[in-house]
């Protein structure tokens, strides 16, 4: 009898368009438009690209023109694609956005720019810079001028005083927390499926349940049941999700793979126990149920940084518990556990919360399901 409610558990989920539509199609189509979205702004943000200059000329100044070389030089270290033109020519590059900004050298350097951004910040800081060097080089060769070639060569020299020590293989980038969320998302909505599962051995909510009851199987055994066809179909779902985010999108989650697996599981048994547990709540109807799933879904998954990136470590600074009890924050702080830690002493503690909640979940849904009693059938 169990693999009977197995299998026809598992053929009525996969024919449920509402419950397909919620934890399949919904999460790829959001992974898809966040990707493009996050990735044109990484593009635009993250990315340095060179930075595009004219060169005014205005005076014989050897000193600038070897500076602009030293940094417009192709290889690794090129700051600048710089042009050499006249004032008035500069200035329509400058109006048609051909170039961010105008240097120029004569007997006092200057640059102009038409905003201001980040490729701005840069050329300031080079020209800056280069005053700087300039005034020094000035001052040694009126005060030590046999020491001028030492002075040349310590400026234009990088001496790195500290040793750089990475310490972290994960990826940090901020943005990627995002898609932490939505797996822990894709793990709530399973909550769905346990509540269409459980909503289906109730007399007073279907026939079906009705004539269920009627049949000599232990509620336990139906709930098993039920549990193992939502965890089949719900994890080979967010299964497909995590190789499109992986190998398709080729996000950074983590090489983990046991321990990422292990999550995921973890993750949807809980979502589907929520669901089990809000549908085994007696003398609410169905609509009723399916609400609390879909307004606690959303606000666990809000606060695990889904909408806006920030709010979970907020809230583990000013009520740590609300972290300890939500599970999409349990979720998502496990995936940042294995992308940046090097132990797995964070990630298996909040496995034993997700698994501890998991079990209180079971319990108090078979107490409510195994005590219900109807006077007709």
């Amino acid at each position: 009898m169990f693999r009977h409610i197995l299998k026809y558990g598992l053929l009525s989920l996969l024919r449920s368009k509402e419950i397909v539509f919620w934890t399949l199609v919904f999460p790829f189509a959001l992974t898809t438009f966040m990707y493009l979205a996050f990735n044109n702004l990484f593009e635009a943000t993250e990315q340095f690209h060179k930075i595009p200059v004219a060169v005014v000329q205005e005076g014989d100044d050897p000193v600038f023109g070897q500076m602009i070389r030293l940094v417009a030089t192709e290889g690794e270290d090129q700051l600048l694609t710089a042009k050499e033109v006249s004032r008035e020519e500069a200035q329509k590059m400058l109006r048609d956005g051909e170039v961010k900004g105008i240097l120029y050298a004569g007997d006092d350097v200057s640059i102009e720019v038409a905003e201001s951004g980040m490729d701005q910040t840069v050329l300031q800081m080079i020209m800056e810079q280069f005053v700087q060097y300039k005034k020094t080089i000035a001052d040694v060769a009126q005060l030590h001028p046999d020491q001028i070639m030492q002075a040349v060569t310590a400026l234009t020299s990088q001496i790195e005083y500290v040793e750089e020590k990475e310490s972290s293989k994960g990826n940090q980038d901020n943005i990627i927390n995002y898609f932490y969320a939505v797996l822990a998302m894709v793990c709530l909505f399973s909550s769905f499926a346990g509540c269409d599962r459980i909503l289906k051995i109730q007399a007073d909510i279907s026939a079906l349940g009705q004539r269920r009851n009627m049949i000599p199987v232990h509620k336990m055994k139906s709930i098993l049941a039920e549990l193992a066809a939502c965890e089949i179909v719900q994890y080979t779902i967010v299964l497909l999700l995590l190789f499109y985010m992986k190998v398709v999108l080729k996000l950074q989650l983590g090489d983990n793979v046991p321990q990422i697996l292990l999550l995921l599981f973890l993750g949807t048994s809980f979502g589907i126990m929520m669901g089990i547990f809000v549908g085994s709540i007696p003398r609410l109807g169905e609509g009723m149920k399916i609400g609390i799933l879909v307004s606690t879904g959303l606000a666990f998954s809000a606060m695990s940084d889904l909408m806006v990136s920030g709010i979970k470590d907020k809230v583990e600074h000013t009520v740590p518990l609300f972290n300890d009890l939500n599970p999409a924050a349990l979720i998502t702080d496990s995936f940042y556990a294995l992308n940046i830690y090097e132990t797995n002493e964070r990630f298996f503690g909040n496995m034993w919360y997700l698994g501890a909640g998991m079990a209180v979940l079971m319990f108090a849904s078979y107490m409510m399901v195994r005590r219900s009693r109807y006077v007709s059938l």
